[in-house]
């Protein structure tokens, strides 16, 4: 079939271009291949159905957990988009033999529920450690992020979609998880809530959770930082309990202001005006920004040109400035929380409230795999790339899947950049020495 005729103006070949049909099997998804070597290096898929083994259902935990994982990673975000594994050679890939309907995951996921998210999220913990063992080892310090995201939901038949904080569309309903990342990019879990929850809800017990499991791991010196929807007595009092360092921004009430200091200028910036204070037995360590009256005013001094931000902290010798820029060093966040995103994190709900749950970990659990392919697997050049460019540049490599005496082949094209990089991250994946996960 002539689908294009020539094209005698351009600048190469003039010949036109002709659409045919080929019998083999294509993909446009090769570069799963160093997720599916990952999972199977790791032991998930065995360890997932023993401890999953009462989830009731046709197919295996392990089976319905790889395949949403997957989608998630080449571009789905909806159970209805499960199909999409059937076609251009995934399920091939993979070496699966059906891919589970929407509506018998749908069931796995109310059934499993909260039990299920709980031993999600101990995975997810253990392919952290595995990704730590597998580019140098357990860090001696890391920053412990706290965030929490508005998903806005139309609709009431999702568990949990109740009228709360809802900055983009006031008074409709919506879920508030809570997402805890480390300054190395690693998600440590997520905590699906209610819209109606406050900001802070649950990070007490989450906190000393955490905190717990990173210092069984190693990991010696530990910085909580906080925004300032988690500004409560009580948060800081357990952060204390738990002799963690942290910077947390304070709400700039009107009652609160009397704690601080007097202003001076700052020696290191003299556009920064500084003061030191305490309150609740920590320092209230306070910055803003300072300038003289535009030219042709009336001279009535300086004034602030930004809101003053204030930082409360329990490190003895930290200095205003040097504790807002370390405050301002976890905005990173942010980011990962939008990479969340580009995994679908949020764009499925159901009428449950521990399947619900059962989502957000199994998107923590997606977002740690990819994380640990692009650091671990990948060059250096791919450690900053965000998901969807990743998904675009990497994962989506097309290729060919050739069976030949009863073995199965990917072909990819000889002298792409991106063959030499998937075939270096299979060598590395291979050669990575992994702690079983046992039970």
């Amino acid at each position: 079939m002539q689908a294009i005729p020539t094209r005698p103006y351009v600048q190469g070949s003039a010949a036109g271009l002709a659409l045919e049909t080929t019998e083999e099997q294509l993909t446009d998804g090769a570069g799963l291949a160093p997720f599916r070597a990952l999972w199977d290096r790791l032991g998930l898929g065995a360890h997932l159905n023993e401890v999953l083994g009462w989830v009731r259902g046709r197919y295996r935990p392990a089976l319905h957990i790889e395949q949403w994982l997957t989608m998630l990673h080449y571009g789905g975000t909806h159970m209805d988009h499960l199909p999409l594994l059937e076609t251009r050679g995934v399920r091939a890939l993979f070496g699966w033999k059906k891919v589970v309907d929407p509506t018998t995951f749908g069931r796995f996921v109310r059934e499993g529920g909260e039990g299920a998210a709980k031993e999600v999220d101990k995975v997810l913990r253990r392919v952290v450690r595995a990704r730590w063992d597998a580019t140098g080892g357990v860090p001696r310090s890391v920053m412990l992020l706290f965030d929490s995201t508005v998903v806005l939901r139309y609709g009431v038949k999702q568990a949990g979609a109740e009228v709360g904080y809802n900055p983009r569309k006031r008074g409709r309903p919506s879920h508030h998880p809570h997402l805890a990342f480390l300054d190395t990019g690693d998600c440590l879990g997520a905590r699906w809530r209610p819209g109606k929850a406050n900001c802070a809800e649950g990070l007490e017990e989450w906190a000393e959770d955490l905190v717990t499991w990173l210092r069984d791991q190693g990991v010696k010196q530990i910085l909580v930082r906080l925004d300032k929807g988690y500004f409560k007595v009580a948060v800081i009092e357990k952060l204390k309990s738990l002799g963690v360092s942290f910077v947390m921004k304070m709400q700039e009430s009107n009652t609160l202001q009397r704690y601080k200091g007097p202003f001076s200028a700052s020696v290191e910036d003299p556009r920064l005006e500084v003061s030191e204070g305490e309150r609740w037995g920590v320092r209230m360590l306070c910055v803003r920004q300072m300038e003289a009256a535009p030219k042709g005013e009336l001279a009535l001094g300086r004034v602030v040109i930004k809101d003053q931000a204030t930082i409360l902290t329990n490190i003895p010798s930290i200095d205003p400035i040097t504790a807002w820029r370390m405050y301002n060093q976890g905005a990173q966040v942010e980011h990962r929380i939008e990479e969340m995103g580009q995994l679908g994190a949020g764009r499925t709900a159901v009428d449950d409230l521990g399947g619900n749950g059962l989502l957000w970990g199994l998107a923590a659990l997606a977002y740690e795999m990819q994380h640990f392919v692009r650091t671990a697997a990948l060059d250096r050049t791919t450690e900053l790339r965000q998901v969807k460019t990743l998904r675009a540049l990497v994962i989506r490599t097309p290729g060919k899947l050739v069976r030949h005496a009863r073995k199965l082949s990917l072909k990819l094209m000889q002298g792409d950049p991106v063959t030499a990089l998937l075939q270096r991250a299979l060598e590395r994946i291979a050669q990575l020495r992994m702690t079983p996960l046992t039970t």
